[in-house]
């Protein structure tokens, strides 16, 4: 058929331009069409086995479920993702950005490498949800990029044109998440919002993280945005973590501004406001670093005469280890400070621990040191904090509170003093090591 159409063709092209005009081509080119598209090679599809996560309430629980997914292949060109299933096999690598387009289900089969070397874009109205055939089973690397007028995408989510995030959903699977910078200038979230040269910074969509081991760093630069959450922004509001939870999973989020930073897991920079950060934490195990004046979990730092972000954090499992940046809280506001050239407002933190482990160290120290609960430094508001049943060390100094049962083991860094008051309990099968000082209050009705 391929060869009549060429034939026709080749007649055509001797005729005069008047007999030209006299011949209709319209079926000719339609049915070059259908032959292009018939010879276009299909999709390799496969059946993939993943793990779903759930949380009943109490804990993460896996049900085995099989999908029809496309292959991911190797590609040097950009990519987009549409509305459908993907696996990865295999070692692949995509070379330029991968653009996902409505609701897209990516599974990670074991021992499986998909490097994507400028990032996946998820911006809103998107969602990406990422599977492992067994929690911690294949591996996905992804490093966001930066435009010319510095903008940084977030290794997963907003890009450098599209700041804010869609949706993204981790079942499992080691997930390594840079966002793009460069020296001096900016830094994309490692997962959420993309952070603007000029406007606010992209807001993180919805996070949800139910396993696997999760490694998020924002890029580098002078002003960054968060960890996990939102994005920064050079001449504007920072972007919020809008809301994030941790069910489970390993995760270490960081934020990496020489200037002014994100949280670790919350708001991003802004030069104007903070950004601010709404977490909660259910279980798993914890590490979230602030950059400069950005909290460990909540507000990200904020700009001259403006306020430095809010962080609204609730923690109700796990073992969670927060540092802030200077001045800035463990968990809850963005550093505040004052100077010469600078008055920056610290964010207020709004923290209810219900359950857990909980380390955590506000930066900075004297006048403008942020609390390791509550408030950044030089806050004009009141902090508010709710600490039952769990164990909660600030600055290196823990206490027992309320009814705490222990059925894990914990290693208690050096140093550290745990305390028991009158009125609390700590009981359970686990085992306390480590640590320096342990000391109780007893009362008359206590065995």
């Amino acid at each position: 058929v391929q060869a009549q159409l060429e034939e026709i063709l080749a007649l055509y092209r001797e005729l005069t331009e008047d007999e030209q005009e006299q011949i209709d081509l319209s079926r000719v080119y339609k049915l070059q069409e259908a032959l292009d598209g018939a010879n276009d090679p299909d999709p390799v599809t496969e059946s993939v086995a993943y793990q779903e996560a759930d949380w009943n309430g109490t804990q993460v629980t896996y049900t085995d479920k099989i999908a029809d997914c496309t292959l991911v292949e190797n590609s040097t060109e950009a990519v987009t993702w549409s509305e459908s299933w993907y696996a990865v096999s295999g070692t692949v690598t995509i070379s330029d950005p991968i653009t996902v387009s409505g609701e897209i289900h990516l599974i990670l089969t074991d021992n499986c490498t998909l490097t994507a070397e400028k990032g996946i874009v998820v911006t809103a109205g998107n969602n990406l949800t990422i599977y492992a055939q067994s929690e911690d089973g294949g591996t996905l690397n992804a490093t966001g990029t930066t435009d010319d007028s510095g903008n940084a995408s977030a290794g997963i989510g907003g890009s450098a044109t599209s700041f804010d995030s869609g949706s993204i959903t981790i079942h499992g699977g080691v997930i390594n998440a840079t966002g793009g910078g460069q020296p001096v200038y900016y830094g994309g979230a490692g997962i959420g919002g993309g952070t603007s040269s000029s406007e606010n910074g992209g807001n993180s969509g919805t996070i949800t993280i139910y396993g696997g081991t999760i490694t998020a760093n924002s890029g580098e630069g002078g002003i960054t945005g968060a960890g996990i959450g939102g994005g920064g922004s050079g001449d504007a509001d920072g972007g919020s973590g809008s809301s994030i939870t941790i069910y489970g999973g390993s995760v270490t989020a960081t934020s990496h501004g020489a200037n002014t930073s994100g949280a670790g897991i919350g708001g991003g920079v802004g030069i104007v406001n903070g950004g601010s950060g709404n977490v909660t934490i259910r279980g798993g195990i914890v590490r979230a670093t602030g950059g400069k004046y950005g909290a460990g979990i909540g507000g990200g730092s904020g700009g001259d005469g403006k306020k430095s972000g809010d962080g609204a954090v609730t923690i109700s499992g796990g073992t969670v280890t927060a540092v802030g940046g200077n001045s800035a809280a463990g968990i809850g506001g963005g550093g505040g400070y004052q100077y010469a050239f600078a008055n920056i407002t610290g964010g207020t933190g709004s923290v209810t621990i219900s359950g857990g482990i909980v380390d955590t160290k506000g930066g900075g120290s004297g006048s403008y040191a942020g609390a390791p609960i509550g408030n950044g430094g030089n806050a004009s508001g009141t902090a508010t904090v709710s600490k039952d049943n769990a164990i909660v060390f600030e600055n290196g100094t823990g206490t027992v509170c309320g009814s705490v049962v222990l059925n894990e083991n914990y290693a208690v860094p050096a140093g550290y003093s745990l305390h028991i008051p009158a009125g609390a309990s700590l009981s359970g099968s686990g085992t306390l090591s480590g640590g320096g000082t342990f000391t109780t209050e007893l009362s008359e009705d206590m065995i």
